[in-house]
């Protein structure tokens, strides 16, 4: 690895970076060609064919730097000694090219191009400082990005578009029918409203459920807490399927009742743990002293633990509010015939299910717009997760309880 040189740049700093950079785009172009050819169905000649020509002259350009360092190498050390700390780079710049050969003429073996881009010798070893390494978080951070924020664009720009438009990230003849007709729809409101009491009642009875349950087994003098720890344990890991919380949720009076969304998922063993991890990594002297000035348990738990536990405990919130949000399968087999209570993505998934044709018996103008209300609603129902984000956001820190503790 070079090290960076704050002074004027030489002229064999100057090659040395624009190598660099060339040898970085030529490992880009092949990475990218690769995926494409992986995830793309577009398998016309002519699309292979640029492909494939596109990744030989990146693979050109990483073979020739590897030729040059060879002839170098061989040129300042000799060959014998060359040959014996390099066997396997000499043998990889003999293969690589049949091997290319190979993937080319026999479309099979096109997973020899994996072989050859990743068993390339010395390929990053150019790049070994905190710049490139930045870059590659960033570029991947992003690429990340684009994955989740593409497809929800595109059920937004569908929505907002005229029917028959093929829409990709932007909306196709502005039309605001969908959003409209989703709005007036009664029972989707209600849906939407039965969600928020799912979500609010179900998160607040987990927080205050766990929290709990976690601070004194975060204590290592608790009497039984192995056996405890055992019974919690088994739990996470064997359940009694479908079948039985079925009969427990009817034996307990809650089918077809609002509860029934809500009591069976209030509790998570995983959850607990973490939020025992983060009781048991605060500073015992916070609690101690406390006590010498005479603080119950209750306060230390209220005033003390739970605010230097924002962090985990709004981070699990959020997974919960999550999990409450989208799941339907509770409806599924706890609701029978009380479709009042369904929550949003019951409904939707109801709605998606429904025959067109007898949905547009009363306004025959639905059936052209279907694929634009079907989006319009699963618009609407991403919405409430995508904007409390934000508001749990600024809890995820680490080091809340850095200094708490002097001397």
């Amino acid at each position: 690895m070079r090290m960076k040189n704050k002074g004027p740049k030489t002229k064999a700093d100057i090659r040395f970076g624009w190598k660099r950079r060339g040898l970085l785009v030529c490992l880009f172009l092949s990475l990218v060609v690769l995926i494409l050819e992986g995830v793309d169905n577009r398998h016309t000649a002519g699309y292979r064919f640029a492909m494939d020509m596109l990744y030989a002259l990146a693979w050109a350009g990483l073979e020739l730097e590897s030729l040059l360092r060879l002839g170098r190498e061989v040129r300042e050390k000799g060959f014998g000694s060359y040959w014996k700390f390099n066997k396997a780079d000499l043998f990889y710049l003999v293969l690589s090219p049949m091997a290319l050969v190979i993937s080319f003429a026999l479309p099979s073996y096109a997973w020899l191009r994996w072989a050859v881009l990743l068993k390339m010798p010395k390929v990053l070893a150019n790049y070994n400082d905190e710049n490139v390494f930045q870059l590659i978080a960033k570029s991947v951070a992003l690429i990340l990005t684009a994955i989740f924020v593409v497809p929800v664009l595109n059920v937004v720009s569908t929505a907002l578009s005229s029917p028959g438009q093929i829409v990709n990230i932007l909306p196709r003849n502005f039309d605001l029918f969908s959003f409209r007709f989703v709005l007036a729809d009664a029972s989707f409101l209600k849906a939407f409203g039965s969600s928020f009491f799912i979500v609010a009642a179900g998160t607040s009875i987990f927080i205050l459920i766990t929290t709990m349950a976690a601070y004194p087994l975060s204590k290592p003098d608790l009497p039984g807490k192995k056996w405890i720890m055992l019974f919690y344990m088994f739990t996470m890991y064997f359940t009694g399927g479908m079948a039985t919380d079925i009969v427990l949720v009817d034996s307990l009076g809650l089918m077809n009742t609002i509860w029934a969304l809500i009591l069976p998922s209030v509790i998570s063993v995983y959850y607990m743990l973490l939020i025992k991890g983060s009781y048991e990594g605060l500073p015992v002297e916070l609690e101690e002293a406390a006590k010498i000035d005479g603080a119950s348990q209750i306060y230390i738990f209220t005033k003390i633990v739970l605010p230097l536990s924002k962090p985990i405990i709004a981070t699990t919130a959020s997974f919960v509010v999550v999990n409450f949000w989208n799941n339907y399968m509770n409806s599924v087999m706890y609701i029978t015939y009380n479709q009042e209570i369904y929550p949003v993505q019951m409904y939707i998934r109801n709605f998606m299910a429904r025959n067109p044709f007898d949905v547009a018996l009363d306004n025959p103008e639905l059936l052209s717009y279907w694929d634009n209300i079907e989006m319009a609603y699963l618009a609407l129902a991403i919405l409430p997760i995508i904007c409390a984000y934000p508001l749990l956001f600024r809890f995820f820190k680490n080091g809340v309880t850095a200094g708490a503790v002097k001397g």
